[in-house]
């Protein structure tokens, strides 16, 4: 699945769902375009380039094997075949069954995942739904409370504060040490500073409501735990280690205020329809095509009434949101660009989609062969290949017939993603030379 409904998408679902399925309820009356399913279930044929996420530091495998062996433990905690005798409750048997069979998907993509840090991610997914799983079985077995979590959970607590308190944002190269940084400053401040609070999701005294703060405080653990690992890591690598937070900081500052000034130039685009484009010279509207959506998708990030991801509490991950939002900004202009001058993607035969998968698929290639900077084209390529991966798994799911209209958000996402390949290196070279030149 691609993750994403517009709300165009969602009027076009409710149609279908109000039984509707053979017109679509936006097309002012236009007829419906058929294509050839067959034809486009061959396009995904497996060509999309694979883009594995890195680190520029190695992680450890004693820590890998280390996880892995927590991981394990938590599942085999749990019996694998539980019915209404080990939980009569059937709600809660279904949701404890869930989390530990997605612990067990997330141990069997950690095994084949093709790279440490992937593996490591993985890892983590696993423990913490295996943890859920562990906990409310064993509050329903063995009577497992809250209280009973209170030591954990200081402790947990503590070792972030420990660590907080020795951590620096040293290294080498700022670009490789922004990106070690940003990942531990993403597990340093998750789940947040109140990880064994109330469950937000189910009662307290419930099984549940149990297993939801065992979770959290797995969460809390392995990101304390791999945080500290990936900076130890990073600490041995460096012969003369160089505080770089006011480097981070002065280049966040000065990034943003270009990112906001080149913003500015936005201020004639309609927030609730960035696809329509007016003027003394051309007045276009594609409503309904795939240009509009991959418009409306670029738009939500950089739209100005928003203002996020610029915290100056994590310099790193701040400069990796200036590398998103310079990418996704310049992905909008150029494709709006493409818009101005007459292309609106229209759908009329399985050729026409097969065209922008192609693009999608080359630019990507491209940006990974041509990264300039790779650490940080590299934050954006995973990503961009997932999003590939997920559309055609889509469109191997069609009918022998299909409406054009029902693919509109799937082509969209080759036309963003042919964008935003296009922009990552162009938006590496410029966070770089932020970092490097300041």
């Amino acid at each position: 699945m691609t993750g994403r409904l517009t709300r165009r998408g969602a009027l076009a679902l409710l149609g279908t769902l109000a039984g509707c399925s053979g017109v679509n309820p936006l097309s002012s009356g236009s007829e419906e375009v058929d294509l050839d399913g067959a034809a486009i279930r061959a396009l995904a044929d497996g060509s999309v380039p694979a883009a594995p996420r890195r680190l520029p530091i190695d992680v450890g495998s004693d820590h890998l094997a280390a996880t892995e062996r927590r991981a394990r433990r938590l599942l085999d905690a749990v019996p694998a075949s539980l019915g209404p005798d080990e939980i009569p409750n059937g709600a809660i048997r279904k949701r404890v069954r869930h989390a530990r069979e997605h612990a067990a998907e997330s141990l069997s993509e950690a095994t084949a995942a093709p790279t440490p840090f992937e593996r490591l991610e993985a890892f983590a997914d696993a423990r913490a739904d295996a943890r859920f799983a562990a906990a409310a079985w064993r509050a329903v077995d063995e009577g497992l409370t809250r209280d009973d979590l209170a030591e954990e959970i200081e402790a947990v607590r503590e070792d972030r504060r420990a660590f907080r308190e020795r951590w620096r944002h040293v290294g080498a190269d700022p670009v490789d040490a922004t990106r070690v940084h940003a990942a531990i400053e993403q597990r340093i401040d998750h789940p947040g500073p109140d990880v064994g609070g109330d469950p937000r999701r189910y009662r307290p005294g419930n099984p549940l409501g149990v297993g939801e703060i065992a979770e959290e405080i797995e969460q809390a653990r392995v990101a304390v735990d791999d945080a500290a690992h990936l900076y130890d890591r990073l600490t041995a690598s460096l012969d003369d280690p160089t505080d770089l937070r006011p480097r981070l900081v002065d280049a966040r500052r000065r990034l943003r205020e270009a990112f906001e000034a080149e913003q500015a130039d936005l201020s004639s685009v309609d927030p609730e329809e960035p696809w329509r484009i007016e003027g003394a010279d051309v007045d276009v509207d594609v409503e309904e095509t795939p240009a509009a959506e991959a418009l409306d998708e670029l738009f939500r990030p950089i739209n100005p009434e928003y203002d996020e991801g610029w915290e100056e509490t994590t310099p790193a991950r701040a400069l990796t949101w200036a590398h998103a939002a310079f990418v996704t900004l310049n992905a909008f202009t150029s494709l709006r660009e493409r818009v101005r001058e007459g292309e609106t993607f229209a759908l009329d035969s399985a050729d026409d989609v097969a065209a922008v998968r192609t693009a999608a698929v080359e630019a990507l290639r491209w940006a990974e062969e041509n990264p300039a900077e790779p650490t940080l084209t590299r934050l954006s390529t995973p990503d961009l290949s997932d999003q590939l991966t997920w559309v055609d798994e889509e469109l191997r799911s069609v009918d022998d017939t299909v409406h054009a209209a029902w693919l509109r958000n799937d082509v969209a996402t080759y036309l963003t993603v042919e964008a935003r390949s296009r922009t990552t290196p162009p938006a590496s070279r410029r966070v770089a030379e932020a970092l490097r030149g300041g």
